[in-house]
């Protein structure tokens, strides 16, 4: 039964469909008592260039400055607080996401403030310019933060060069300190194009393609922007960031060690999952159980892979003591390798997928982590499939793929990167490790 332009939905399969602006709908209906809005844009830090590495993640604070019918900060708080309802924004490699979370009865209101909030922002000039200080906080409190440092600087060394894969999406400081209102309203204008946009329903309730249309009006009639082409590899092998330990702290050192990974579309993906889960997904992962448990050399390891547009990287992260490092490295490659070196056993692998599908709908059992879900789907042009339809992708996966797809993965050690942060620059100490089998 419809109320008004909100349709009450129960559970059923996404639909996609395209507005008359080229903007894309998504509804995910769901039985939640809850609704989702998410409205994500094809324009990460990746389709910067030096000149504008930064305008990225400073739009995406002025879109909460103010807009015609909400002149203010203020304003647009109060609005979703009323409604007992939550809203957030993150800029990331390949994309910009606004969100907001509430109830299902108040779809309407919750779509309305977020697509008015990238249609019609006001970039007021003493906003901008209040608003400057607060990123480079921002920045500050990233590069001061050893674990925001490092996975900032992991994609300086895998990829490297002037390309706009090394670079944090965060953007930078100086970038940051110089830009302008008139940057802003011309970065608004070409990268929030209505094709790179999509806004995703998920949860309790469905918005019909006539009430989303009027949203969206106003909206920039920019064109989807080509990007730069990523190369893996183009400068330094590691690099570090040397921390004194101060009085009384024990001495530490993090370390995140990247080989090329695959692509978010290519064939490999789910089978590379389920590797990468088997290898460090959790307390039972080889990593965990040899360099933790039976070597007590440190107290996390984990294991990571993120697919992008054109490339990918896979991540092995932990930490350790300065003097233990050497061989937790050691011990981590010698597991790395035996991925490749012989096929998973049939008990692991069913207790892999196992935990992946029910990590998998716990995950996304929320009417944000839903919206999330498909719309991070919809970014990368991959299938919407549910996340039943996923988990049953999981399911389906073999340790024969697995063994193919982790000798592609391990091929990669010869070119494997270092980001680290410690005491002393153990860079070349670490690398050199990799490769003692």
């Amino acid at each position: 039964m419809g109320v008004g332009h909100v349709v009450v939905a129960t559970t059923a399969a996404p639909s996609l469909s395209t507005l008359g602006n080229g903007v894309s709908l998504l509804n995910a209906p769901s039985g939640s008592r809850n609704v989702g809005v998410f409205l994500i844009v094809r324009a990460g830090s990746r389709d910067e260039t030096v000149e504008t590495s930064g305008l990225a993640h400073y739009l995406e604070h002025m879109f909460f400055k103010g807009t015609e019918r909400r002149p203010s900060t203020k304003i647009i708080s109060h609005e979703i607080d009323r409604l007992g309802a939550s809203t957030n924004a993150y800029t990331d490699t390949e994309e910009v996401a606004y969100f907001a979370e509430g109830p299902a009865t108040a779809l309407d209101q919750l779509a309305d403030v977020i697509t008015d909030m990238l249609t019609h922002p006001l970039f007021l000039a003493e906003e901008v310019e209040r608003e400057r200080n607060v990123v480079l906080q921002e920045l500050s409190m990233r590069l001061a933060d050893p674990d925001g440092w490092i996975w900032d600087r992991l994609g300086t060394v895998a990829f490297g060069g002037d390309q706009p894969m090394s670079w944090s999406a965060a953007g930078f400081p100086a970038v940051i300190e110089r830009a302008t209102r008139e940057q802003l309203v011309a970065y608004h204008s070409t990268f929030y194009a209505p094709k790179s946009m999509c806004l995703v329903i998920a949860g309790g309730a469905a918005l019909s393609a006539e009430r989303a249309e009027s949203f969206l009006t106003g909206i920039p009639h920019a064109k989807p922007r080509s990007r730069v082409a990523a190369k893996w590899g183009q400068g330094e092998r590691y690099t570090a960031n040397v921390r004194p330990v101060t009085s009384g702290e024990e001495p530490q050192i993090r370390m995140v060690f990247a080989v090329p990974g695959v692509r978010a579309l290519d064939s490999d993906r789910t089978a590379l999952a389920v590797m990468t889960h088997i290898l460090g997904g959790g307390m039972s992962s080889r990593l965990f159980q040899t360099v933790r448990e039976r070597n007590g050399l440190c107290y996390s390891i984990f294991a990571h892979h993120e697919g992008f547009d054109d490339t990918g990287l896979f991540a092995i992260s932990t930490a350790t003591r300065p003097k233990d490092a050497r061989r937790a490295v050691q011990l981590s490659f010698k597991e790395f390798r035996k991925m490749a070196a012989r096929r998973v056993g049939a008990d692991e692998l069913s207790a892999a997928k196992s935990a992946m599908i029910g990590r998998l709908l716990r995950s996304t059992e929320t009417a944000m982590a839903s919206a999330r879900f498909f719309g991070s789907r919809w970014r990368a042009g991959l299938p919407l499939e549910t996340p039943d339809d996923r988990a049953a992708a999981i399911a389906r996966v073999t340790a024969a793929q697995v063994h193919a797809v982790a000798e592609r993965i391990v091929a990669g050690i010869d070119d494997v990167r270092l980001a680290l942060v410690g005491p002393q620059d153990q860079g070349e100490e670490l690398l050199a490790a990799t490769a003692e089998k």
